[in-house]
């Protein structure tokens, strides 16, 4: 992570600070303030790489996004490897330019700033975490679940899938997994009710503050509640709920 954080620190004030207007002609004036190289597109192209994991997206001679890879990596990356470096990236950012306007729990969460001229995000996919500079907010969609459910989860699988699913939830989603324990998910953070106590996670958090989380759930609902297997369990939630290995009811 430490080339990541170099990446940010020099790179996000430049961005942030630098006012252009989304021209490609004005394009070189921004790749340069931000310590790259600039390369000119070849006419029709609809994109121009800037190396070393940079670039932009034209349309016609107007820019609509610039870019900057943090992270390349397998696919599909473990949930909570990709939520230790996006949570890093976001602590980074923030503390350049203060807490995100714009968080976006998810699947594929991403954290946005307000910035001179347009938005700056970073954004979590399963590929990659990148930095992006926009005209303005992304649209987020909930991607499509898909859990498989052909065999009966262990205990184990009910951890590693809650672990997950707990890194993944919307804003705005509610999980019920039994009456006593429930999953809130808000902007900024995430809410756990358990046997009558409250927990909280700040959001961002980090993939080993949600294994920390599912263990501590998995223990209740064994020993505390009683359960004698996964497959007595099912959730209730408004969404399919990624990676969580239980009916939904």
């Amino acid at each position: 992570m430490t080339t990541v954080i170099e990446a940010l620190a020099h790179t996000v004030p430049a961005l942030a600070a630098m006012r252009w207007n989304w021209s490609l002609q004005d394009l070189e004036r921004l790749v340069v303030a931000a310590g790259r190289t600039y390369r000119a597109p070849s006419e029709g192209n609809v994109s121009c790489d800037f190396g070393a994991g940079a670039g932009a997206f034209l349309f016609g001679d107007e820019v609509t996004a610039v870019w900057l890879s943090l992270v390349a990596r397998p696919t599909p990356a473990p949930v909570l490897a990709r939520r230790d470096a996006f949570a890093a990236a976001v602590d980074v950012v923030t503390g350049l330019l203060g807490p995100p306007a714009t968080p976006h729990p998810g699947p594929d969460p991403s954290a946005g700033w307000p910035v001179a001229s347009g938005v700056l995000e970073v954004v979590d996919k399963p590929g990659a975490l990148d930095l992006w500079l926009r005209p303005g907010p992304r649209r987020t969609a909930y991607p499509r679940n898909v859990v498989d459910l052909e065999s009966a989860p262990t205990w184990a699988d009910l951890e590693a899938g809650l672990a997950d699913a707990a890194a993944s939830l919307p804003a705005g989603t509610v999980v019920w997994l039994t009456d006593d324990l429930v999953l809130s998910q808000a902007a900024d953070r995430l809410t756990v009710t358990i046997g009558g106590t409250t927990r909280v996670l700040a959001w961002p958090a980090r993939g080993a503050d949600y294994a920390e989380l599912a263990t501590d759930l998995v223990i209740w609902l064994r020993d505390e509640a009683g359960h004698r297997s996964p497959e007595e369990l099912s959730y209730r939630s408004d969404l399919p709920i990624w990676h969580l290995p239980l009916r939904r009811a």
